[in-house]
């Protein structure tokens, strides 16, 4: 399923990216390189920042699932896999609140709006107690306001149920954090299944690149003696 590496690969970089950006939101380095002039109707460069890479990351979740179901159903679909295959998914991913609640979000995205992001800022101390230094540090994430998601209702029922589970706030790390763990897990999964069916297949192509890498070898070596 070499055409599926490309949905899993997109998915994988705009993972990274955003989960990059929501670090960096603590490196003063990092949002000095967002020139920002302040006027009422803007928002500032690093909140524009955030809401693109969250939707490239929404998309490209929503795209892989379509791809992996695509493509598995023509290469299964007469098989006995593609049953095992439907089961894995019914239990797995099709009610799991976190993977509805992605899809659900990127409907709300494109049809409806970017939901307002907030920045929930947490201090800790650093420094033991008596310490005359009296260090704190403080960690800025990024948030969306449950209250605010749930007067829509565009939400189904698992993606619902999902939003009624967090705090005041839903922390973005922790969401896209949770969601692609579980895609993680389940494209394990495949990828075992698939070499488990496919390990005679797999066997031969494997000997059959070992014999042309030996006659390329062959080939090199006499040349040069030539």
């Amino acid at each position: 399923m070499r055409e599926l590496s490309l949905s899993i690969h997109t998915l994988e970089v705009n993972y990274q990216l955003l989960r990059q950006h929501l670090d960096s939101n603590n490196d003063m380095d990092y949002q000095l390189q967002f020139e920002y002039s302040p006027l009422k109707w803007q928002y500032h460069p690093l909140q524009q920042e955030v809401h693109r890479l969250l939707l490239n990351f929404v998309a490209s979740a929503i795209a892989l699932v379509d791809h992996t179901r695509n493509i598995t159903k023509e290469i299964y679909s007469e098989l006995e896999f593609w049953q095992e295959y439907q089961e894995k998914v019914d239990k797995d991913l099709k009610d799991e609140p976190v993977n509805v609640f992605i899809k659900d979000l990127r409907a709300y995205i494109l049809h409806i709006k970017f939901p307002f992001v907030g920045t929930h800022f947490q201090t800790q101390r650093i420094s033991p107690l008596g310490d005359p230094e009296n260090l704190f540090a403080t960690t800025i994430r990024l948030t969306f306001s449950k209250d605010e998601l749930l007067k829509s209702d565009r939400w189904t029922k698992p993606a619902k149920n999902y939003l009624e589970t967090q705090g005041n706030l839903v922390f973005l790390d922790a969401l896209i954090d949770e969601y692609y763990s579980l895609i993680k897990r389940f494209h394990l999964w495949l990828n075992t299944r698939q070499r488990e069916m496919h390990e005679s297949e797999y066997s031969w192509l494997l000997s059959k690149w070992d014999e042309l890498y030996q006659e390329l070898n062959v080939a090199v070596s006499a040349q040069r003696l030539d």
